[in-house]
């Protein structure tokens, strides 16, 4: 598949338009890929993938984002009768997709143009829900990784919640949640990773090792980069415990990226070599 990396002249007001949430405390979150503040319950909406797939498909038309905001929060656009609902849905999606730099925005519509449902789209979209919400991103690179490991494929919203107690020594704002809010976002948060791939099952979930296309690889590579992980310590990120991965099998792929060329990887034991493309050390 053939991905342009072409600059999208529309993407350029997107860093404008939205106000970064003051739970980033982060001094540029345009040039940020992750959420490090304290948790919060952001991901009470879900996984949100039919509002994701209009709104790159307006993109991936040329359409710019003042213009798509507008739609999506007067109605034209997103579906929600309420007002609030709709620029909830709106701002979640800024805060996910809109506040990162343009190459992440570009991917995610040339992952759209392979397909609204392909796996590079869906898995782009789960890689950025994750990496913008600091608790959601803990649950399954800590949490579900270890179930995985110890092949207790079994999930339930008392895993998120066992986790939340556990938690709130560390993150002291969890007391003030009601019983109410944590068991909602428990369920939605096990909704959105089902919907994502993650998780199947409507009434009990079970973890599923979720498709890793070699475009996304590359994608978190890219990232990885950009943040200034080098060697060694790119295998051991737990970016890629998203996915359910060890470190041989991410070294697997980047074995692949390199016979297409677009990176140089080899490893003897613990020694790396690793060569990525030199604009991708810059975060635009």
């Amino acid at each position: 598949m053939t991905y342009s990396k072409r600059c999208n002249p529309n993407i350029r007001m997107i860093k404008s338009m939205d106000s970064s949430p003051s739970s980033f405390n982060q001094q540029n979150n345009s040039l940020q890929y992750r959420d490090t503040a304290p948790y919060c319950a952001r991901n009470l909406i879900g996984a949100l993938l039919r509002e994701s797939e209009k709104v790159f498909a307006l993109l991936s038309a040329g359409e710019p984002l003042e213009n798509i905001r507008e739609q999506a929060t007067n109605g034209t656009l997103f579906s929600q009768k309420a007002l609030l609902s709709r620029k909830r849905f709106w701002n979640m999606l800024s805060v996910r997709y809109f506040q990162l730099p343009d190459w992440v925005i570009n991917d995610l519509i040339g992952a759209y143009r392979v397909a609204p449902h392909s796996a590079e789209f869906t898995s782009l979209l789960y890689v950025h829900y994750a990496l913008r919400d600091h608790l959601t991103f803990d649950f399954i690179t800590q949490r579900l990784w270890s179930k995985w490991n110890s092949h207790q494929l079994d999930v339930s919203p008392d895993d998120i919640l066992k986790m939340l107690d556990e938690s709130a020594e560390s993150e002291p704002q969890i007391a003030t949640w009601t019983d109410a809010t944590r068991e909602r976002l428990s369920t939605i948060i096990l909704s959105s990773l089902r919907d994502f791939g993650v998780l199947s099952g409507k009434q009990k979930k079970r973890l599923t090792k979720p498709v890793l296309p070699l475009f996304v690889v590359e994608h978190i590579l890219h990232i990885l980069t950009a943040e200034g992980v080098r060697g060694n310590t790119v295998l051991k990120d737990p970016i890629w415990r998203l996915f359910l991965c060890t470190d041989d099998e991410i070294a697997h792929y980047l074995q692949q990226l390199g016979l297409n060329r677009r990176i140089h990887f080899e490893r003897v034991g613990e020694t790396v070599v690793l060569q990525t493309p030199a604009e991708w050390e810059s975060p635009e």
